[in-house]
């Protein structure tokens, strides 16, 4: 019966095995595509001709990615070989998968047998005849969707050093081609790439988490100037680059602009200057949806109380016209003032990395009638803004997250916490700061907001003072939202074993799966009571206290 199928029916179920565990973020590089059950795909290639024909194009789609993201091997240093063009300011460690160079053989064996050949006449390396002669059956480049450069140049070096030849010495009149091995190989496949992926969705010039320290070597990075790149390119709708990273950006930026214009997830990171040829890049897209831009800022910070100073006039123009459609904001740059994105009323996820903003109340006072998740960290966004975007939210929000140790304005906190309560009953998360004069609104907060399911309350590390919560914590376990499957509260938050078992009975009786709570406790008693709620299944066992 499987084998009688319709082919389009086996390629959606393929399709469903890629899509499992797909990250909702687009810019979590990490892991942003993690296929767990391409196990099952590489048997789906075993079973018969029609589902191999099916399943390769899948499994071939992103094969740079998953074989980086999922490897046993120990961290190990990779020398990469980098154009003068890239310029990363990261670890000088690379996860080096085994899997990689190997799939670049499989890619050697797609070029042509001329540059093969041609390659092979190179002094820096040796290779085998049987390289040079093997074939492949699919046209695997072809299947390329997503294409991340500086795992592709990794790849390479790494199979480069298996082949490398120590038996050739090179001397003066030694051309560049014959020495820079990694970097003419990298070339032909992005040729080739450029050539026979007509269909890629997906680019970047993104660091990866763990990778490189020092340029070394050369690599020809504006791809919009190879052969077929106009096709290629054309219906790209993922792009994410480190704006620091391309040495002569203007050209490359509006060879883009003329190709692609279909962006929907742009990722500018390290944003340096201000650049026309960037401006024309984001003005010639049809329809921004997610957006993360990121300045210099976001990695040298504030500096002895002083915030450098950048000016973005054409970014920001650019930006003013194309931002209408967001609905996902990760932002934090200096010099763009934040009312740039006054217009974006679609917003349903916000995150500011706020060290400081321009011009910021057109923007708090905006429609945020979609917003669902308002995230702000490592900053000093002022928590009477956070509370105006909240009162002018349209009651869907699910997740606030405020990762700032203390606020600017720590008077307002009441406030924001009695907006919490008044306007975000669809709340399942939040974590937040709070001070002694907020904690009797928990139990109000779980009243009305009856779906959370995470509470995390913070308070400065510097915090000495004691504060009693024995009230609080009996009242909080009468109100505890039955979905409730983690809190957590400031250390200096103290209470007695009686409240304590209150709390907990409460918890016995409306929680329907067993919490995860991790009190600072003083007592041999509070001990005995969190040991016997954890026998009977109201709370989860802390491993790390055992």
């Amino acid at each position: 019966m499987a084998s009688k199928l319709p082919i389009e029916c086996l390629r959606r179920i393929f399709e469903e095995l890629t899509k499992s565990d797909l990250t909702v973020d687009p810019f979590t590089h990490n892991d942003a595509i993690v296929y767990s059950n391409l196990n099952y795909l590489y048997s789906c290639v075993l079973v018969n001709r029609t589902w191999c024909n099916t399943a390769i194009p899948l499994l071939w789609k992103d094969p740079l990615h998953w074989l980086s993201i999922k490897d046993d091997d120990f961290i190990k240093q990779v020398v990469v070989p980098w154009k003068d063009q890239l310029r990363f300011h990261v670890p000088f460690t690379y996860a080096k998968s085994e899997k990689l160079p190997l799939l670049i053989s499989t890619y050697f064996a797609c070029l042509p047998e001329k540059s093969r050949r041609s390659l092979k006449t190179n002094k820096a390396f040796k290779l085998p005849e049987d390289i040079i002669e093997t074939t492949t059956f699919y046209d695997y480049p072809f299947f390329l969707r997503r294409l991340n450069l500086p795992t592709l140049v990794n790849a390479v070096s790494m199979w480069t050093q298996q082949h490398h030849s120590t038996d050739e010495p090179l001397d003066e009149d030694t051309e560049s081609e014959d020495v820079l091995s990694a970097d003419v190989l990298t070339e032909k496949l992005i040729k080739l790439f450029m050539e026979k992926s007509t269909n890629l969705e997906y680019l970047s010039y993104i660091k990866l988490p763990v990778s490189l320290h020092n340029d070394v070597g050369h690599i020809k990075i504006n791809i919009a100037g190879f052969p077929g790149s106009k096709i290629a390119l054309a219906n790209i709708t993922s792009f994410h680059f480190n704006a620091c990273a391309i040495k002569k950006p203007e050209n490359y930026y509006v060879s883009l602009s003329r190709i692609c214009h279909s962006i929907r997830n742009l990722e500018i990171r390290c944003l340096c200057n201000d650049s026309k040829g960037l401006a024309a890049l984001i003005g010639s897209q049809r329809g921004l949806v997610k957006l993360l831009i990121h300045g210099a800022n976001y990695y040298y910070g504030i500096h002895n109380g002083y915030i450098p100073k950048y000016s973005y006039r054409y970014i920001t123009k650019a930006l003013y016209n194309k931002v209408s459609d967001l609905t996902y904001l990760n932002f934090q740059c200096n010099g763009i003032p934040l009312e740039t994105f006054a217009s974006c009323t679609k917003l349903e996820q916000l995150i500011l990395h706020a060290n400081y903003y321009q011009n910021a109340d057109k923007f708090i006072k905006s429609d945020f009638s979609h917003l669902k998740s308002l995230l702000i960290k490592d900053g000093s966004f002022l928590i009477n803004h956070q509370t105006n975007i909240i009162q002018n939210s349209g009651g869907y929000i699910s997740e606030i997250v405020n990762s700032m140790n203390e606020p600017r304005d720590p008077d307002n906190l009441t406030k924001f916490y009695e907006t919490v309560i008044d306007f975000c009953p669809r709340l399942t998360i939040l974590e937040y700061y709070i001070c002694k004069d907020q904690i009797s609104l928990i139990p109000i907060l779980f009243n009305k907001c009856n779906q959370l399911r995470k509470l995390a309350l913070h308070s400065t590390d510097m915090q000495t003072e004691t504060v009693e919560i024995n009230d609080v914590l009996s009242k909080m376990g009468e109100e505890i939202p039955e979905q409730l499957r983690m809190i957590e509260i400031p250390w200096h938050f103290k209470f007695s074993a009686d409240s304590l078992e209150s709390f907990l009975k409460g918890c016995q009786r409306r929680l329907k799966e067993p919490l995860q709570f991790e009190p600072s406790i003083s007592t041999d008693e509070q001990k005995e009571i969190l040991d016997r709620y954890i026998d009977i299944g109201v709370l989860k066992k802390n491993l790390s206290n055992y």
